[in-house]
């Protein structure tokens, strides 16, 4: 449950915002830099359940994420920075979810109708003379961007069909009351503690094994801290949103005392640099009412960010029972 809260009430990671827009970043209009489906291209980079990517295809996508980085960087833009964020492999592997998603589309039967496809068309302003759609002006510019109707008609097929599949993944997820309550509870609680800081986890390892020992038969605080050998610290009250400096696992530390009652004692919290340990002395939760005053817009934002959350999953999953065959040669 608390992992679930975690995921809900805080801000996608950067990583998992890579991961989304690398593989829905298509669903909207980026004028000629988009080849329709089926082959093209002498060298694949990479085949999809057996359906090939051609390498123009690749160079398409990587010349818009390109211009995209460049232009929302601007002067702090490097070659050395799309080196970090491994930008070929970004786009490798929105094009390889691309595919995958209008397979999934496919063996979901989704389709876009004539009707739906139109009316996505005549309503996009970039085909209006100011009045309405304009047919003279639809083909004006699609000429002008080097499209002919069909290819464009194609390609936004395929978006619309991305949406969809996406529409169809979250439309099946919904909010439990006591979800709503939990992850408000949990962002808006502050909380003091005590505890005991495992700075050197390698070389206190065998104090960490006592007190994990310890805490799982339910012994006093007391004994606990005399068995650690450490001097417990003491915290000020804080909420999720609070600095911890004196903390290297912020984030983690923070979870745990968050989802710990007053007077309880947390099990021994694995953090990347250090181990800790800690009971909660003084806990404030919100109140009833302030639920009830927040609980409305509150819960739409937890359930797109769980939708969100449980969409990223989804595709991963997806990609991860793929059979697919990536030629770096080729890149």
């Amino acid at each position: 449950m608390l992992k679930r809260i975690r995921g809900y009430t805080k801000a996608l990671s950067v990583t998992l915002w890579l991961v989304i827009f690398a593989f829905i970043g298509t669903t909207f209009l980026v004028w000629g830099f988009r080849s329709t489906s089926g082959p093209g291209g002498v060298d694949p980079i990479a085949a999809v359940e057996g359906e090939n990517i051609p390498y123009t295809e690749y160079q398409q996508a990587y010349q818009r994420q390109y211009k995209l980085y460049q232009e929302r960087l601007g002067e702090r833009f490097s070659e050395k920075i799309l080196d970090q964020l491994n930008l070929k492999g970004q786009v490798v592997e929105g094009l390889i979810g691309r595919r995958l998603l209008l397979q999934e589309a496919r063996r979901l039967g989704i389709v876009i109708s004539p009707d739906e496809l139109v009316a996505e068309i005549t309503a996009m302003p970039a085909f209006s003379d100011g009045t309405g759609f304009s047919r003279g002006r639809y083909l004006q510019t699609l000429q002008s961007a080097g499209l002919t109707p069909e290819k464009f008609e194609d390609s936004l097929r395929e978006d619309l069909l991305l949406r969809k599949v996406e529409a169809w993944v979250k439309g099946g997820i919904h909010l439990l009351p006591v979800e709503t309550w939990e992850a408000f509870r949990f962002n808006r609680a502050s909380v003091k503690v005590e505890y005991l800081l495992f700075a050197d986890p390698q070389a206190q390892q065998a104090a960490v094994q006592k007190v994990a020992e310890l805490v799982n038969g339910k012994k006093p605080w007391e004994e606990i801290v005399k068995a650690s050998g450490l001097k417990p610290a003491v915290s000020e009250i804080f909420s999720w949103d609070r600095n911890l400096p004196q903390i290297p696992d912020q984030e983690r530390f923070k979870e745990a005392a968050l989802a710990t009652e007053r007077g309880a004692i947390s099990s021994v919290i694995q953090g990347e640099k250090a181990r800790y340990l800690l009971r909660v002395i003084d806990r404030k939760d919100p109140s009833p009412t302030d639920f009830e005053g927040a609980k409305a817009q509150f819960g739409r934002g937890l359930l797109q960010r769980k939708q969100e959350q449980v969409f990223a999953d989804w595709i991963r999953q997806v990609r991860a029972r793929a059979k697919v065959k990536i030629e770096t040669a080729n890149l």
